[in-house]
């Protein structure tokens, strides 16, 4: 089978021919029916994330069972399932589960097939589109974790949240909180993504410049801000908002040292949380929302043998919403 595999020092992955994989007792094969194209891998080949493995990336996957292992059980072959990342598997020293997990550590969607535990899937609601439904398996996953369950946003909230990058994250962030019923503000530097934001809901969605100038008079308080950036782009004192105590939500990976006061931070009361993936059961309500519509995310899809192109585009900052790979599509 054809695979993009990430070797150390390599800047971009390698097409190669790889054996298709062979299901163990309790595993099943699935032919990759889409993998979404993430923030993340763009830093494992810039060893920005140092990883000394070799490995199929592509963590944001689905596809149908086509073989399944001896032990399995209620898993159906011809079905589409989603495939949650984070399961632990062998504890290797130093190393957090996220980097030993499906796509970042251990082989992932980037093929044509994959082999995971069964305990792995997700039966995709049907009619789902399986580049639609791949999002649920990191970047709504992540995104539902950073608005519901760590700002503790919810139906009737009435809270004002800032959403800071409106990428293949932020824009379903934009959505979710705007579901439940917050005053959205959206910031980005590209044109195209702040358009995307206010097409989703936003009240509005500023720029770097405006942001900072809002921010600096005093003009503009919010009680949250998610950071869905995947690159660092943050000017002005964004962690330190005037207004009542609130939270901070960092989602994206940023190479560079964002700026915050320790002083600002403890006198405004501003909490500031980490978050990487969700639960298998906050996977179940992802593909829920997916499936009845709440969000639609913006898809554009690419064959396998584009890989590098959408991580390309994705370091130059082109993509609008999420780039999503389809092992089946044709050059």
């Amino acid at each position: 089978m054809k695979a993009a595999v990430f070797h150390p020092g390599n800047n971009e992955l390698v097409i190669e021919d790889v054996p298709i994989p062979t299901p163990g007792p309790k595993e099943v094969l699935l032919k990759i029916a889409a993998s979404g194209v993430c923030h993340s891998d763009t830093f494992v080949l810039s060893s920005i994330l140092p990883d000394s493995r070799s490995y199929i990336l592509g963590h944001e996957n689905v596809g149908y069972a086509v073989q399944l292992g001896s032990e399995v059980e209620g898993i159906t072959e011809g079905q589409l399932y989603a495939i949650y990342d984070v399961v632990p598997c062998i504890a290797m020293t130093n190393l957090p589960p996220a980097v030993n997990s499906v796509g970042l550590g251990r082989n992932g969607g980037y093929a044509e097939y994959i082999v995971v535990a069964a305990q792995e899937l997700l039966p995709v609601p049907d009619g789902l589109a399986p580049e639609v439904a791949a999002v649920a398996s990191d970047a709504l996953l992540t995104a539902y974790n950073a608005v519901h369950n760590l700002a503790q946003l919810g139906p009737g909230t009435t809270k004002r949240v800032l959403i800071y990058g409106i990428g293949g994250l932020g824009h379903l962030a934009v959505q979710l909180a705007k579901s439940y019923g917050a005053t959205v503000f959206a910031c980005d530097y590209k044109p195209a993504a702040r358009e995307l934001a206010l097409s989703l809901g936003a009240e509005r969605a500023l720029d770097l410049g405006e942001l900072t100038a809002e921010t600096t008079a005093g003009t503009f308080t919010v009680d949250v801000v998610t950071f869905t950036l995947g690159k660092a782009a943050v000017q002005g004192d964004v962690f330190n908002l005037p207004g009542p105590p609130g939270t901070v939500v960092l989602v994206g990976f940023a190479a560079d040292q964002l700026p915050m006061s320790s002083v600002d931070l403890i006198l405004w009361r501003t909490n500031v949380l980490s978050v990487l993936y969700g639960t298998i059961e906050d996977m179940k309500t992802c593909l829920d929302l997916l499936a009845q519509g709440v969000v639609k995310p913006v898809v554009s899809v690419e064959p396998l043998a584009n890989v590098n192109k959408a991580l390309n585009g994705l370091k130059a900052s082109t993509v609008t919403g999420r780039k999503v790979i389809v092992p089946s599509l044709k050059v």
